[in-house]
């Protein structure tokens, strides 16, 4: 474990539940900003007078900017600590989400979601803190079981968004994720310690760090697979109100179901993934899933092309895609930042960078394809699986 990060004897259980309680609420709250919003779309755009699918592009844009802020705060974590830049960015989030609340048109409601996009960079120190507070052979697990963790929150999103929906109009996402952020915050102020990044980080200079990580083909190989699977994910959960709710006419609650069952889905992908990765290389395992991706790729295609789209029918490519994400994605980011631990603020940052630059980029132009929308979305799964065999293939070598 980090020196930085030594606390005085004491209850060593109670204080690593603790650190992992933030980290896992920082990959919990990561779901507000886009997943719970999703049954707020309809609502968005009666409130703003815009078509849906404008407010579906403005996903893309939080996405962009939010894998900007995350380039940035990663290595001024390194620099000035996991603690300070923790909270100045959860800070900035909360007026983002507030700011967002109250926006009274369109423009301004766009101008404080790049606001709480900016703020919302402290999700990745999550990955850096799983480096920071827990030991070597433990973190992989740990990293696994708080993305399980954040499957059973998929699951439960869209019953939340919802609900908030429901109760206080689209208005209750921006402030649960306030209110859930105020609470963060004050967590994390009392068991982080401060300049929690250690001496000798800070006289690291970022751009070398940077230069390094990106210089490392099997770190970059390993985010790029993550960041393929991240793609098919990210793109299919964003349109998910183009298909079930304008298309097919489902209902906010219904669509709500359909999203529970997919998040389910993605639990028991985590449950999967910690079975196997007690018994198979992360290779392996990485083969697995990708094998999985280019299945619900080519199922999703039959049913397009036979005309067989239901809601059932859907759900099986989807079902099958969650899976298999949830054995890439942990697998793949473990993998990576094992090799930059030292400096995991920047490499998580890097990291990320990549994987939601791609996805945000994808989803823009997945929205663009209007009614060949599923079928592209099939190609890309069995193209993008594909391109993640022949990467993960290539790792070791130079």
């Amino acid at each position: 474990m980090s020196e930085s990060y030594a606390q005085p004897s004491g209850d060593v259980k109670r204080q690593q539940l603790s650190r992992f309680v933030l980290i896992t609420c920082i990959s919990l709250i990561s779901f507000f900003p886009i997943n719970i919003l999703l049954p707020s779309f309809p609502a968005l755009a009666a409130r703003f007078d815009t078509p849906t699918a404008e407010i579906a592009l403005s996903i893309s844009l939080f996405t962009l900017v939010f894998s900007i802020s995350q380039l940035i705060a990663g290595p001024l974590s390194d620099k000035w600590g996991r603690k300070e830049v923790l909270l100045g960015c959860i800070t900035l989030s909360i007026i983002g989400a507030i700011g967002c609340a109250l926006a009274p048109d369109y423009l301004t409601f766009l101008l404080f979601r790049s606001v709480q996009a900016m703020g919302c960079g402290f999700f990745v120190l999550g990955h850096a803190l799983v480096e920071d507070l827990f030991e070597e052979e433990d973190r992989a697990r740990v990293r696994l079981y708080y993305m399980t963790l954040s499957g059973s929150f998929v699951a439960l999103s869209p019953l939340i968004g919802s609900w908030l929906q429901t109760t206080f109009d689209w208005q209750g996402s921006f402030y649960g994720f306030a209110l859930m952020a105020l609470g963060m915050l004050i967590h994390a102020s009392c068991i982080l310690a401060s300049k929690s990044a250690s001496p000798h980080r800070a006289q690291v200079s970022v751009i070398g760090t940077l230069k390094a990580v990106a210089s490392n083909r099997d770190f970059l190989r390993y985010w790029w697979i993550a960041a393929l699977v991240f793609a098919c994910y990210f793109a299919l959960i964003s349109v998910t109100p183009l298909i079930f709710m304008d298309t097919l006419k489902l209902s906010e609650y219904q669509y709500a179901l359909v999203l529970m069952v997919y998040g389910v889905a993605y639990l028991l992908g985590g449950v999967a993934a910690s079975y196997l990765q007690k018994r198979i290389s992360l290779a392996r395992q990485i083969n697995i899933g990708l094998g999985l991706l280019s299945v619900s790729g080519v199922l999703l295609a039959l049913i397009i092309h036979y005309e067989a789209i239901t809601t059932i029918s859907l759900l099986i490519p989807m079902l099958i895609s969650a899976l298999a994400v949830t054995l890439v994605r942990p697998a793949a980011i473990s993998a990576a930042m094992l090799l930059f631990s030292s400096s995991a603020g920047t490499a998580a940052s890097a990291g990320n960078s990549i994987m939601f630059i791609t996805a945000a980029v994808s989803s823009a132009a997945l929205a663009q394809t209007g009614g060949h929308l599923l079928m592209t979305i099939a190609l890309s799964f069995i193209g993008l699986s594909l391109w993640g065999l022949l990467t993960n293939s290539r790792i070791g070598r130079r």
